[in-house]
């Protein structure tokens, strides 16, 4: 694995979360491995899977899949699988799920100040993973164009994109936004149970590869 030898409390949520896989239903099941085809076939036709996580804002969910997938892929040594995130619009990755994020394990280092601020995830090696996470619309310079697989990861971004230009593969993955809870005292509870189900259900995606 190539985690930062430091970061036991990630890896012991990775191991936490294998041990929750089961409570996975089948039916979600059947749509992770909608996810884990279209990635072999991806590997086999390219030599690499990109995966795009697409939401609304790329503010929280796409972010968060994202994050995930490549964690993911440098923990198990995945190095023909790449994770990107866009939006159907641009507005920030929301400081709540960076919070979140932060008090599971995730490291991060902002590195502007914007109203749209652009953060490294520094729990990985420098060279597994040097994207930078920003919210910006899935066309981006920074993410791929062609040949990726379009992971529609809530209801709106799915219902108004029937089709991702560039796409390979189109998913439907979707997930309860937790912008529900922004105002609640609980909020941040509930991003890391985000955090927690978006983990199990991507590990699930990976033992499967």
């Amino acid at each position: 694995m190539k985690l930062h030898a430091s970061n036991t409390q990630l890896e012991e949520l990775i191991q936490e979360l294998l041990n929750q896989m089961t409570s996975i239903s089948e039916t979600r099941r059947t749509q992770l491995d909608s996810l884990v085809e279209a990635i072999k076939t991806d590997i086999s036709s390219f030599e690499k899977a990109k995966v795009m996580m697409i939401c609304t804002h790329n503010s929280r969910r796409s972010q968060l899949g994202e994050i995930w997938i490549n964690t993911l892929a440098d923990y198990y040594k995945k190095t023909t699988i790449e994770a990107f995130s866009g939006g159907t619009e641009a507005t920030a990755f929301h400081p709540n799920m960076v919070k979140a994020l932060s008090l599971v394990g995730f490291e991060f280092q902002q590195i502007t100040e914007e109203e749209n601020p652009k953060y490294k995830l520094t729990s990985l090696n420098d060279e597994a993973y040097a994207n930078l996470l920003f919210s910006k619309r899935f066309e981006n310079k920074f993410n791929p164009q062609k040949n990726f697989i379009a992971v529609m990861v809530c209801s709106q971004a799915d219902g108004g994109c029937p089709f991702v230009p560039g796409s390979s593969h189109r998913i439907s993955l979707t997930y309860e936004d937790p912008k529900v809870y922004d105002k609640q005292p609980n909020a941040i509870e509930k991003y890391k149970a985000k955090i927690y189900e978006v983990g199990r259900e991507m590990l699930y995606v990976f033992s499967k590869l």
